[in-house]
């Protein structure tokens, strides 16, 4: 099912992840809205990294986007929204070196495989711990550190059209074609925990609308 584009996979990732809430830390150190780790935070160009393998903090910060603490990413939702696409950007890139992209369009313990969810995936566990549920054919299934199974998010956050990160053209699953009814999707989260970041999320994505137009009117 197509459950629409990458913007609104961001929107149901951060609603799962937080509640859509972008001033929040977690008991193992992952912060924000889309609760990223220092690891993602240095492969988006945020943090510099530490010798520790916790998300301490203890390390130094680049400064981009103005941020340069923990206090200061957890206050900039525009900062958050950048590091998230850039964090996804550099996920497909990891899951196409391990060959995982051929894995889409297959279905794998009732999963069908698509772009986003493996994205989905990855961004709980790292693309290692997609590789290990895609190469045992399922029997293999990785969970963090609160007990969630890798499978929930490749199949939650499965159906989108992530193609801004890809790079793709999205084409329509397969199976979407012989079984589409309907084409009304509805929402299964409740927005009422993130109602205070509703105008932000609306005026980011005007101004990046806005930049878009202005990139492509210097070709024309």
């Amino acid at each position: 099912m197509y459950k629409g584009n990458y913007r609104d996979f961001l929107k149901a990732l951060g609603y799962r992840e937080s509640g859509g809430r972008y001033n929040i830390e977690n008991t193992y150190g992952y912060l924000g809205k889309y609760q990223m780790g220092e690891s993602a935070l240095k492969d988006a160009g945020y943090y510099k990294g530490d010798p520790t393998r916790r998300n301490d903090w203890i390390g130094e910060w680049t400064g981009k986007d103005g941020v340069w603490s923990k206090e200061d990413f957890l206050n900039n939702p525009r900062a958050q929204e950048n590091a998230i696409r850039e964090y996804h950007r550099k996920t497909w890139r990891y899951l196409k070196a391990l060959g995982l992209n051929k894995y889409i369009g297959k279905t794998i313990r009732g999963i069908y495989i698509t772009e986003s969810g493996l994205i989905g995936g990855a961004h709980l566990l790292g693309a290692g711990n997609v590789k290990k549920f895609l190469k045992s054919n399922g029997r293999v299934i990785p969970r963090d550190g609160y007990g969630t199974p890798i499978t929930e998010y490749i199949s939650k956050f499965s159906g989108y059209d992530v193609s801004e990160i890809t790079g793709n053209i999205y084409t329509k699953p397969k199976v979407e074609e012989e079984e589409e009814k309907d084409n009304n999707f509805v929402w299964d989260i409740d927005n009422s925990n993130s109602v205070d970041y509703e105008d932000y999320e609306e005026e980011y994505n005007k101004e990046e609308e806005k930049e878009n137009k202005s990139i492509w009117d210097l070709f024309f």
